[in-house]
């Protein structure tokens, strides 16, 4: 596959080079500005990504362009409505009107350290930023594989976000017990008791239903979330969390009190016979606003002088409880619905100290066990 080179000005250069394949044969022509050893260079360049396979045709696409197909028909594969949603507010509110204008092909690291820099100069968290990142990256590699783009200038940014993950804080069973006491009777205690002892998050508490509990378990198939300005049901979070959960009698015994307490707050309220397909709504029987929801916990948390915490803080409760108390790693994790038991233990690792501690100590017997029988 061979190239040559034209002069067309005093420091311009035109490339010409083959890039058919087969029996078609097609031209490509690129201006080189510079002298004539840089247009060697960038043909040299151009005829060896063609021979490794790696060329890229020539595009004047934009990143606006291809980002709005990216989270039109890409992202939906992979990611939920309520996901999309925050994929889109991010890009339009924070790369678009920086970068979206650039040229993809011309798309260097420099521009998104700038973009980095911008962002947190007005002020935004170093996790918004981190998943500002992580949203870029994702749609500059999807652009590599679309043979849009040789390699992703992310590969030599210089200022990669890293968000320092904010170690979970847990009430201690003496606090739990203390602000469910102040929960009774309250809509807020049963959604508190179910993520207590499920560790649903918290749009999967807002979302399940009557149907999905039987008379051991509960079966987690949706979650109620924010769809762009408005709440709706949505897909789950990962794959895995779509899954069943065993119940404690304990809990299967205040669900049917509930129940019993739901149908005739309905029938008082004219709402009919039957029980509200949803589990957990508000006192007149709307579904269950997941901001709401969290609004009021924060409050009740006040009211009842604990320390600072937050609706996921339940969640949390549960698993490191069930890792304190021996539960194997991987059971935890498919309860928790975490994409894989890694996740479940990077967040969890520091609550897994005596775990380490009793290991030492069955290592220290199996040494004394070995020196005794010499």
């Amino acid at each position: 596959m061979r190239g040559n080179i034209t002069r067309r000005g005093k420091s311009s250069w035109r490339l010409k080079y083959d890039v058919g394949t087969g029996t078609e044969r097609k031209i490509a022509y690129v201006t080189v500005r510079g002298t004539r050893k840089q247009a060697e260079a960038e043909l040299a360049k151009r005829l060896t990504e063609l021979a490794e396979g790696r060329y890229v045709a020539r595009s004047a696409q934009t990143l606006e362009t291809y980002v709005r197909h990216w989270l039109a028909n890409i992202a939906p594969a992979k990611s939920g409505p309520s996901s999309l949603a925050q994929y889109g507010t991010m890009i339009r509110n924070h790369v678009l009107p920086e970068l979206g204008a650039i040229e993809l092909q011309k798309l260097d690291a420099a521009a998104i350290d700038r973009l980095y820099m911008l962002c947190r100069k007005r002020g935004l968290s170093p996790v918004t930023v981190s998943n500002l990142h992580s949203v870029l990256k994702r749609i500059l590699k999807s652009a590599v594989r679309a043979g849009k783009l040789v390699c992703s200038p992310m590969d030599r940014i210089q200022t990669e976000p890293n968000a320092k993950p904010r170690e979970v804080e847990v009430l201690s069973e003496e606090e739990l017990r203390r602000l469910l006491g102040h929960l009774k009777g309250h809509w807020l205690y049963l959604p508190t008791l179910l993520a207590v002892h499920t560790g649903l998050r918290r749009g999967e508490v807002c979302g399940l239903r009557w149907k999905d509990v039987n008379a051991s378990d509960i079966h987690v198939t949706q979650a109620i979330g924010r769809i762009g300005n408005k709440i709706g049901v949505t897909t789950l979070k990962t794959r895995r969390s779509k899954r069943t959960i065993k119940l404690p009698a304990s809990l299967l015994l205040e669900l049917a009190q509930h129940k019993k307490v739901q149908a005739t707050i309905r029938l008082r309220l004219g709402l009919g016979k039957d029980a509200a397909d949803l589990i957990c709504t508000m006192p007149d029987g709307k579904p269950l606003h997941p901001v709401v929801l969290s609004h009021t916990f924060a409050q009740k948390v006040r009211e009842a002088g604990l320390p600072s915490t937050t609706f996921h803080g339940l969640r949390h409760f549960h698993v490191s409880y069930l890792l304190k108390h021996g539960v194997p790693l991987h059971v935890v994790s498919a309860r928790a619905g975490h994409a894989n038991a890694s996740v479940t233990l990077n967040t969890y690792a520091h609550l897994m100290g005596e775990e380490d501690e009793r290991a030492a100590e069955q290592a220290d017997k199996l040494f004394e066990s070995i020196r005794e029988r010499k």
